[in-house]
């Protein structure tokens, strides 16, 4: 088994590599992917394997699996990219970006890094109308939340479903913030990874 080391912080991360490699959104400090690629050699990284486990270009939607392997053990995360979760002037490049998001929740799991890597949360798109109401009766407040942990509400609501637990719309704010923090647990990570595995079986059938 590996050993268990402390994890990354910003600030570590900013004297490592210190140009440009923290961006702001809302108040907040979130790396850069390729910040987190520049530092993987010095905590042991040996290799990151990727893979396109979902991929409708009709829509566009793909979404990829990155396994970081080193010192520290295996770590997999997954990444998507799609209308939903993009702006309209990085959707032509939704598979790079997938894989992209794909890696970086990886790195910052292996890495130990608390922070919601910058690419995971999508660019707002600034020419697109804001909608009027929340769809599904999830609110914009629920939906960043989410977007911060690299999950789309649909992706969320798929695993909810699959566990027969309440769906997002019925969760208290107690309970969505619990929700939120199992599923950046290890167990919730686990379910994470197993949710698109079985969807990607499912596909493949």
């Amino acid at each position: 088994m590996a050993e268990k080391k402390q994890g990354l912080s910003l600030d570590e991360l900013e004297k490592l590599v210190p140009d440009g490699v923290i961006k702001m959104r809302g108040g907040k400090r979130y790396p850069l992917t390729k910040a987190l690629v520049s530092v993987m050699g010095r905590y042991g990284v040996e290799s990151i394997d990727t893979e396109m486990i979902e991929h409708d270009p009709s829509r566009p939607f793909a979404c990829h699996r990155a396994i970081v392997t080193g010192s520290r053990g295996m770590y997999t995360a997954h990444g998507d990219c799609g209308p939903k979760s993009t702006s309209s002037m990085i959707l032509p490049h939704y598979i790079r970006m997938s894989e992209t998001r794909a890696i970086g929740r990886a790195l910052r799991w292996y890495l130990g890094l608390g922070e919601t890597v910058f690419d995971e949360l999508g660019e707002p798109d600034q020419t697109s109308p804001k909608p009027t109401s929340p769809a599904g009766g999830i609110s914009p407040p629920m939906i960043e939340k989410l977007y911060r942990l690299g999950l789309s509400v649909d992706e969320v609501q798929g695993i909810l479903k699959s566990k027969g637990r309440p769906t997002l719309k019925s969760l208290t704010a107690e309970q969505f913030d619990d929700l939120l923090k199992w599923l950046d647990s290890e167990p919730g990570r686990k379910v994470i990874h197993d949710f698109h595995i079985a969807k990607a079986e499912g596909r493949r059938r």
